[in-house]
C-alpha cells in the first residue's frame, strides 16, 4: 500500500520532518541564556523570532527549554504576533509551559517536548512566530528553542 507524503506529494511512508530537513526546509529558532525577562516578554531576538512568509505553512513540531540559574522559574507560551518584527498583539497558540530550577545545582535538567499534533501556523494566524516568556527575576537565564519545518500552503 502506498501512502501519500504530506510534503511535495511523494509516495512512501509519511515522514514530513525528515523530508523537509533533507530539502533544507527545517528550522530551529533559538535564544540562549535570555535574561531580563522578569515581566511578560515577547521574544524578538534575531535568532528566535521567525517572520511568517506569505504562502508558507510553518509546522512547529516541538520545543526545548532550559533554565540555567538556580532557584528560578520561567513560563513560556508559543504564539504569533500582529507584526513581523514581533510587535503588536501576541496570540498564544499553545498552553503555558513552566520550568523550575532547584536551590542547588544537580546537572542539566532541560525540558524537551514534542507537540502532537504539531502546530501549523500561517499568515492567517499572525505575522511572526515567537514565544512570550516570564521569569521570577531579572537574572533568570532561559534557553528556548522551537523546531519544525515549513511547506507551501495548499
Amino acid at each position: 500500500m502506498a501512502y501519500k507524503r504530506i510534503t511535495n506529494n511523494k509516495n512512501g511512508m509519511p515522514e514530513p520532518g525528515l523530508e523537509a530537513a533533507r530539502e533544507g526546509r527545517g528550522f530551529c529558532r533559538k535564544v540562549n541564556a535570555k535574561t531580563a525577562i522578569n515581566a511578560l516578554t515577547v521574544l524578538t531576538d534575531a535568532g528566535f523570532l521567525l517572520p511568517i512568509a506569505d504562502g508558507k505553512r510553518y509546522i512547529v513540531r516541538g520545543f526545548y527549554m532550559n533554565l540555567g540559574t538556580l532557584s528560578d522559574w520561567v513560563t513560556a507560551e508559543i504564539g504569533v504576533t500582529e507584526n513581523a518584527d514581533g510587535s503588536g498583539t501576541f496570540t498564544a497558540l499553545s498552553p503555558m509551559f513552566r520550568i523550575d530550577s532547584g536551590a542547588a545545582a544537580t546537572g542539566m535538567d532541560p525540558h524537551q517536548a514534542t507537540i502532537d499534533p504539531p502546530l501549523a501556523v500561517t499568515r492567517a494566524h499572525g505575522q511572526a512566530l515567537t514565544a512570550r516568556v516570564q521569569g521570577n527575576d531579572a537574572a533568570a537565564a532561559l534557553t528556548l528553542a522551537l523546531y519544525g519545518w515549513y511547506e507551501d500552503e495548499d
